[in-house]
């Protein structure tokens, strides 16, 4: 028999934290918008227990995960739930340790933040129930492909309108005495509030959490899960008002489908994680890297009198991150690898999957394409975010997830060879369940 159980928490940072996700902004937070939310879910079935925290944040680094389980599993014991926790990558949130040089994270806020994420799941398990669930899917589109190719062949942020996309809305739906959770992932960066906006909010997945609550009832819970968007941003952008058309537009995609899923009381309830390691790109030659962190520090000291706040802090990241190449540089280092968790969860006769960090959504067409199961769900910005995972053939195209965004990760760039690993490492784990 199913059981299963859920809670919500307010999670809104204090006015003048930094918010992450834009370089260059003119200063941090000014004032809230709308409010922030995180939502713990646990299914139950026999021995078998998972939980997936959905949070509105940018990300989360490995470290910060790995705190709030330890947390969890002392509020817990040994019997406590498998844990995913999966951000929806708002750009107007909080700063947190994946990002640092887009905004320093305030530590007060965190260690707040990893005592109500571990809370959650004490609360989802304590509220268990007697449930019946089911998924579903519908047509929904906040987004295009961003990745466009311009006159000179080069690939920059822009409108790729026959890019790939995902224009689809995954739903679980949960019913049980006590009411109903709606668990529901989009693929679209929410990046309709630009860096212009000082305010904090959950850019557009919040309005769809919101609305989607409205129109199904206040004893439903709405949960969000950000799917593969790395190469997909929401669209068009601007204001709080499209903002909240697109939350509408999604909201009332998942409304229309709930009444039409079809609901179980029984089902397998199980889970299967692997870390792998994905190849890193060598440090480039001593002499290279020198010349980088040297025009690195030329672009600091030449900017200082004219510089924004969020550009001083972009700035400085982008020293540090030199310095850390050159210290690789001459350190030899070869072979470098990045620990990565894919995790699968079992529900019912769907799964979920969580991949970290800012995954090509070409990524969840081809995991979609090999699972089993008739329903399955991959989930971007889960249990970390180490940066971008473009796609092989993105490699020799170059752009932005390419070639620039991994210096705001700190590290070196993957290499081509991890789409395969990738993949097959998830298509193993939904074979396994």
């Amino acid at each position: 028999m199913l059981q299963a159980g859920w809670s919500r928490a307010e999670i809104t940072p204090p006015v003048g934290v930094d918010l992450c996700g834009f370089g260059g902004r003119s200063g941090p937070s000014e004032g809230v918008h709308d409010r922030l939310f995180a939502k713990a879910l646990c299914v139950t079935a026999g021995r078998g227990s998972v939980a997936l925290i959905t949070a509105d944040l940018i990300g989360l680094d490995a470290a910060t995960v790995a705190r709030v389980r330890a947390r969890a599993q002392a509020l817990l014991g040994e019997r406590g739930p498998a844990l995913m926790i999966a951000c929806s990558h708002t750009h107007s949130g909080p700063s947190t340790p994946c990002l640092p040089f887009l905004g320093e994270p305030d530590p007060s806020y965190m260690d707040r933040l990893l005592e109500t994420l571990a809370d959650l799941v004490a609360r989802a398990v304590a509220a268990r129930r007697d449930a019946r669930l089911g998924f579903g899917q519908a047509h929904a589109q906040v987004g295009i492909n961003r990745r466009e190719r311009l006159e000179d062949g080069r690939i920059a942020l822009g409108r790729n309108e026959t890019g790939p996309t995902a224009p689809y809305v995954d739903v679980l739906r949960i019913e049980a005495d006590s009411g109903c959770a709606v668990l529901f992932s989009h693929t679209a960066h929410p990046v309709t509030l630009g860096g212009d906006n000082l305010l904090i909010s959950g850019d557009w997945p919040g309005y769809a959490q919101r609305f989607t609550e409205e129109l199904l009832g206040e004893r439903c819970l709405a949960l969000y899960g950000q799917g593969c968007c790395g190469d997909i941003n929401s669209d068009p952008r601007g204001s709080f008002e499209v903002a909240e058309a697109q939350g509408r537009t999604v909201a009332e995609a998942v409304a229309a489908v709930v009444p039409t899923i079809s609901l179980a009381d029984v089902g397998e309830v199980s889970v299967a994680s692997e870390v792998i390691d994905l190849p890193l790109q060598d440090p480039p030659p001593l002499e290279e890297a020198r010349a980088v962190l040297a025009a690195a520090e030329r672009d600091r000291d030449g900017n200082v009198a004219t510089d924004s706040y969020g550009g001083r802090l972009v700035r400085r990241g982008l020293v540090a991150w030199a310095e850390r190449l050159v210290a690789l540089a001459e350190a030899g280092a070869a072979g470098l690898t990045l620990p990565y968790e894919i995790q699968a969860l079992r529900i019912g006769d769907g799964a979920i999957v969580g991949l970290p960090g800012e995954v090509f959504v070409a990524y969840q067409q081809q995991i979609k394409a090999c699972s089993p199961f008739p329903h399955t769900s991959v989930l971007a910005y889960a249990n970390g975010n180490p940066g971008y995972v473009p796609t092989a053939e993105a490699f020799p195209q170059g752009g932005y997830e390419v070639d620039s965004a991994i210096q705001c990760y700190g590290t070196t760039m993957l290499t081509p060879d991890c789409e395969a690993l990738i993949v097959k490492a998830a298509c193993g784990l939904l074979q396994t369940l």
